[in-house]
């Protein structure tokens, strides 16, 4: 009998052992009738001999996702059944939720931004600005008649604090006027005192009336100013497909019925904030602050489902979906936003994963006793840093975030400066030339504060607060 000699190899594949059997004569065989069925592709074969010829000491390989391994499913107390799934395989819920908006800048954002200020000015409108100016001015002159703001001041004063921010963000600002720390720009904006006094004054709401709106309103005090940031925030931006819910606290010590504390946070003290952002470009659509308990909400309604409901409102029925920690996520969150078309992520166990905040970097955040002045610090952060985002997607500018705030600063100093070297212009104020100062002359509005400048009528040297708003003329000479 004759006998086929095969080669000495450990293991052959089907396509080599079917070729081996088809060469072999019928004297070979034992009579019987044999079938051949190919089961495998010839990727498969490739794949299994490459697996043959593999050391027996490798681990086995990993079985990729979506390979049609059974899904096993765990029923819990109140009777909801869990099903886990591979990864990658979407859902039917997930296939009916398809993302509709145009993401990115509005229409209405894409007119109005032409220049960094104006980028600035889509969420910090001059209306705002204005009630800012007006609320200031009337807490001013409870003490000072003759008190007096513009809003083109007030811009200079907000570019202050951005060049302090980006310029010289430790010690104190006023640190910002003295012969060892001086930073030029400021000093040439504004002088120290003037500084202070709008510091001093800065309000946001008309305090003969907050007594009755608190009762109702904790955050009354700079609510109509937050709300509509708020909205300028919805209005300039279209979020994408995916946002995220966090939380963020704002440093400040301020005493005030809502300040938290947090000890795993890297400043323990502060304001906290509910944020819901956009995934892509880290744009903040919308925030609110945690004033303690709501008494609007219902109480069999979770705080954390109210807070994700609230701020994700004006983004529902478009087909987004939602990261969560696992503060936020539940079953029942996930089913309230899926009946508005949009899905839920988020984590069950106790790993929290902190979402990074642009707003850490080049704060305008200084020291205040007054809570009100550091939501406005806050607001200002949140500003610029959208602000930067709507300028970069519509003019496609690829600068520095830090050059972005230089260049806002100095456009909102510009058209006060303009008018300042104008009114001095027309109005002939001397300027010193050798830097000596005298005691104000005129003390009619001060208590013998010090002066280089002169009134431009009868020229004695006149400090800011005996000196008319938009001339450096001296009150007496005004009269």
């Amino acid at each position: 009998m004759a006998s086929v000699s095969l080669p000495r190899r450990k293991n052959l594949s089907t396509q080599q052992t079917l070729a081996l059997l088809q060469e072999m004569d019928e004297a070979d065989s034992d009579g019987g009738g044999v079938s051949f069925v190919q089961q495998a592709t010839d990727a498969s074969s490739e794949e299994s001999e490459k697996e043959t010829e593999q050391e027996p000491n490798m681990p086995p390989r990993k079985r990729p996702c979506g390979t049609g391994k059974p899904s096993q499913s765990h029923t819990a107390k109140d009777g909801t059944v869990w099903v886990e799934e591979d990864i990658g395989m979407p859902s039917a819920e997930a296939n009916r939720s398809c993302f509709t908006a145009q993401a990115g800048p509005t229409e209405f954002a894409k007119r109005k931004i032409t220049s960094v200020l104006q980028s600035f000015l889509c969420l910090l409108d001059v209306g705002m600005l204005h009630t800012i100016r007006e609320c200031t001015v009337h807490q001013a002159r409870r003490s000072e008649q003759d008190w007096n703001l513009s809003v083109h001041e007030l811009m200079a004063f907000i570019s202050i604090l951005f060049v302090r921010a980006i310029m010289c963000p430790v010690g104190a600002i006023v640190d910002c006027w003295s012969e060892r720390f001086l930073v030029p720009v400021i000093k040439e904006t504004m002088p120290r005192d003037r500084f202070i006094s709008i510091m001093q004054h800065l309000r946001f709401d008309d305090k003969d009336t907050r007594a009755e709106r608190v009762k109702t309103d904790k955050f009354a005090a700079i609510s109509d100013i937050w709300t509509r940031f708020n909205e300028n925030c919805a209005k300039s931006f279209t979020p994408g497909e995916h946002m995220t819910i966090d939380e963020q606290l704002f440093p400040t010590k301020v005493r005030c019925p809502f300040t938290q504390y947090i000890a795993n946070k890297p400043e323990k003290f502060g304001i906290k904030f509910w944020m819901a952002t956009d995934l892509d470009t880290k744009y903040v659509c919308s925030a609110s602050p945690y004033l303690g308990k709501d008494p609007s909400r219902q109480k069999e309604e979770r705080l954390a489902e109210n807070v994700v409901m609230k701020l994700m409102e004006p983004f529902l029925d478009d087909g987004r979906n939602v990261t969560t920690d696992n503060f936020f996520t539940s079953l029942s969150l996930s089913h309230r936003l899926l009946q508005r078309k949009t899905t839920l992520l988020g984590t069950v166990n106790k790993v929290r994963h902190e979402l990074p905040q642009l707003a850490r970097m080049y704060s305008v955040r200084s020291a205040t006793r007054r809570w009100p002045v550091a939501v406005f610090y806050n607001m200002l952060d949140l500003a610029a840093g959208n602000a930067y985002i709507l300028y970069t997607a519509c003019t496609g500018w690829r600068g520095k975030r830090r050059l972005f705030l230089s260049l806002l600063a100095q456009e909102l100093r510009c058209r006060f400066m303009q008018h300042k070297e104008i009114f001095a212009q027309a109005a002939g104020a001397a300027v010193p030339g050798t830097g000596k100062t005298t005691q104000c002359q005129v003390q009619k509005s001060c208590n013998r504060n010090r002066s280089r400048f002169t009134c431009a009528t009868c020229h004695k040297f006149t400090c800011a607060k005996c000196r008319d708003d938009e001339h450096w003329v001296c009150k007496r000479c005004k009269v």
